[in-house]
């Protein structure tokens, strides 16, 4: 069955209400450096994934200063590190092994931009990039979108045949993002067949507010795709 990460958590009701519509991981995005409506401090993301029950797994959002992703894995013991900024793709193996080290799994976005629709990377050849982040040691590829304006949340799809070709090429599990919501996410997963699938704005209304009808019809939507 594909796995569900919902993103974006920021409060306990939030967590509650994800955790009841079946979501297999939530996400906390946590000192991001880009101004995002979904930022916490480490001491409201702490206070979240503490009221987050067993077998749903933690997963913090950051990017960018090692620094503070180290010190956010250590403080927040989180069951994966979502490194969703700039990082150079020569430094990325580096600070995979430290977050192992720490005891917790790394994800890695593949980003493609909503203006152009080509892959943010030094590589400009997706299944190429994708094989550089691979190497890296990450535990999980995440495809998503990214605008001038916001580096994920944007509403806007990749596209789902070039994900599925990266699926094919990788031996890492690939995670959808980008665009997704109830309406479109059971043809995304029959069209990608995605080891998991990864919600924040597409769930929300306004922005930054998770709605319950909208969340649990996502989860109901991956559900039947289910076999």
């Amino acid at each position: 069955m594909t796995r569900i990460k919902i993103c974006g958590i920021s409060t306990e009701t939030d967590v509650h209400l994800c955790v009841a519509a079946g979501a297999a991981a939530l996400g906390f995005v946590v000192e991001y450096p880009v101004d995002v409506p979904w930022n916490l401090n480490r001491r409201s993301a702490a206070a979240l994934m503490r009221v987050t029950p067993p077998f749903v797994s933690r997963v913090i959002v950051v990017g960018d200063d090692t620094d503070t992703v180290i010190g956010l894995t250590e403080q927040l013991r989180p069951h994966a590190v979502q490194l969703h900024g700039n990082e150079p793709i020569a430094e990325t193996a580096a600070l995979v092994a430290e977050i192992h080290q720490l005891g917790a799994q790394a994800l890695k976005p593949l980003r493609f931009s909503t203006e152009t629709g080509e892959c943010r990377d030094a590589c400009t050849d997706p299944l190429e990039a994708a094989r550089r982040i691979e190497n890296t040691g990450v535990d999980a590829l995440i495809l998503d979108s990214v605008s001038d304006t916001r580096p994920a949340g944007t509403g806007r799809s990749v596209d789902w045949g070039l994900a599925r070709r990266i699926r094919d090429h990788v031996r890492l599990p690939l995670i959808l993002a980008g665009g997704l919501n109830a309406g479109n996410v059971g043809r995304a997963v029959a069209a990608v067949q995605p080891y998991g699938v990864d919600v924040i704005s597409g769930v929300e209304n306004p922005v930054g507010r998770k709605d319950p009808a909208r969340v649990f019809a996502f989860v109901q939507a991956v559900a039947g795709q289910a076999g």
